[in-house]
């Protein structure tokens, strides 16, 4: 009855297609013989520490919230970090989503031909498993990091944003009160493939060798 409820609460979002697939295959395992995974989809209930784990694909992972270690695989699907959670996800096959719903002191996750979303106030950590990949950190992030590829990084107001752009085109903008570091693998900053496209705190700079672009912040060492 739980993976129903949480199938509902998605409905409209990013992964409605992924929760109907969801919903006639896939296989999820979980670390304790508790039920705590059915029909694709695996839920970490509010306050519990987890590790979920990807048995065929598509695979979904809801962390419910002040989980202080919730840990899991997606697979064709979207990894949810409830609030107040430290989770880690990785990607087992792409498309893969991850989503940190906020105030989370420690978000990680991969990834792959899809959305990183890094809400208020949470600190994330995230990388590119398969481009496209795209970053929004939302606000009032003290430390959001991700990896763009063939998309873009968005750096919502008053935040501290560091992002690498794997492979072109890049993109980032970087919001009222924000500073911004974007690392350009190819040495290519400042060209479409690598640039910063909005800074609103000032100059965009880039930084000598074309290793880096930024906003607001010095050039890295």
């Amino acid at each position: 009855m739980k993976g129903i409820l949480h199938m509902a609460r998605w409905v409209g979002g990013v992964a409605t297609a992924t929760v109907v697939a969801a919903a006639v295959g896939g296989g999820c395992g979980a670390d304790a013989d508790d039920e705590r995974c059915a029909d694709g989809l695996c839920v970490c209930e509010f306050g519990a520490s987890c590790n979920l784990d990807c048995e065929a694909p598509p695979c979904n992972v809801t962390c419910d919230g002040n989980n202080p270690d919730c840990r899991g695989a997606c697979a064709n699907g979207e990894c949810i970090c409830g609030t107040g959670s430290s989770c880690d996800f990785r990607c087992d096959a792409p498309p893969c989503h991850v989503t940190c719903e906020g105030d989370n002191p420690d978000c990680e996750g991969t990834c792959a031909n899809g959305q990183c979303t890094c809400a208020v106030g949470s600190s994330c950590d995230f990388d590119c498993g398969a481009p496209p990949c795209h970053v929004t950190c939302e606000g009032d992030n003290p430390d959001c990091e991700g990896t763009c590829a063939n998309g873009t990084c968005a750096c919502g107001p008053r935040s501290s944003c560091e992002f690498t752009c794997e492979s072109g085109p890049c993109h980032t903008t970087c919001d009222e009160g924000s500073t911004c570091v974007v690392h350009c693998a190819n040495g290519n900053a400042g060209t479409q493939d690598c640039d910063i496209t909005a800074c609103a705190i000032g100059d965009v700079v880039v930084c000598p060798g074309g290793r880096a672009t930024t906003c607001g912040a010095p050039c890295p060492d």
